[in-house]
């Protein structure tokens, strides 16, 4: 289980002035329980630059940088919890990427055992690391190119697979594309993991842990930001359960698709 952020903005703004530096510190201090390593994604331009490592983002020097710099206008950020039995490594760290495409998940698939036969062998060889994470990004990928480019078509796909044949918990992520900012919310509220999160530190009630799963965003004139929950977010929209925020880069044109 991770947190995640996406964000849309009319000039190339870090996440710092993006969420303010109150909120970049809220965010940052997520990583006290999901600090399995972190990872950026952001567009500048047509060009997606990715950075990432297997540490602690409130420890990590090169996280605080970036975090105060400009480095695109459509973007992610990832905190890792990573899910146990898989390597905290720096090929396992999120955002992956494929082509011109980039993908952050919070989330968990389940059983492992059971893992390599999501994805056709001849997409499972195209592996860089071992994650349930980067198989959901992959059969994404894979699905896309059978939907002739239909992102959210490849989403409900894959999510209808992973269901269908695994016991996911969450496949919510950040996903993106050319030109366009994905946020994928889909998470099984009665499988939300109240005993991991207490040994990771959690101390608030079952009730206050219920929201864990949700995405958030909040649209203004010159910023769309979407993140999940744990740090302070008023006024902001839940996502629904089920659905994608679809951003686009050239003019921040929001929309909200269920599939």
């Amino acid at each position: 289980m991770c947190r995640v952020l996406g964000y849309g903005s009319r000039s190339h703004a870090s996440v710092a002035e993006l969420i303010g530096e109150p909120g970049l510190r809220e965010f940052t201090a997520l990583s006290a329980a999901h600090g399995d390593g972190w990872g950026m994604a952001a567009r500048n331009g047509g060009d997606l630059q990715i950075s990432k490592a297997p540490r602690r983002a409130s420890d990590d020097p090169d996280y605080e940088r970036l975090a105060h710099s400009p480095i695109g206008d459509l973007g992610l950020v990832h905190l890792r919890w990573a899910t146990p039995g898989l390597p905290v490594l720096d090929r396992n760290s999120h955002p992956f990427r494929y082509g011109d495409f980039a993908m952050a998940h919070n989330g968990a698939i389940h059983p492992q055992d059971r893992l390599p036969r999501m994805l056709p062998p001849q997409w499972e060889q195209r592996l860089s690391g071992s994650t349930d994470s980067e198989r959901y990004f992959l059969h994404i990928m894979y699905r896309l190119e059978a939907r002739g480019g239909d992102v959210v078509a490849a989403v409900a796909d894959t999510v209808q697979h992973i269901r269908a044949n695994y016991a996911p918990n969450s496949l919510n992520a950040i996903l993106l594309a050319p030109g366009t900012l994905y946020a994928i919310s889909w998470h099984d509220p009665e499988r939300i993991p109240y005993a991991a999160m207490r040994e990771r530190g959690f101390s608030g009630s079952d009730t206050d842990a219920s929201c864990y799963f949700d995405l958030d965003y909040l649209v203004t004139e010159n910023t769309v930001v979407v993140a999940s929950t744990g740090w302070p977010q008023d006024g902001w929209n839940v996502l629904p359960n089920g659905s994608v925020l679809i951003i686009d880069q050239a003019t921040l044109d929001t929309r909200v698709e269920l599939f």
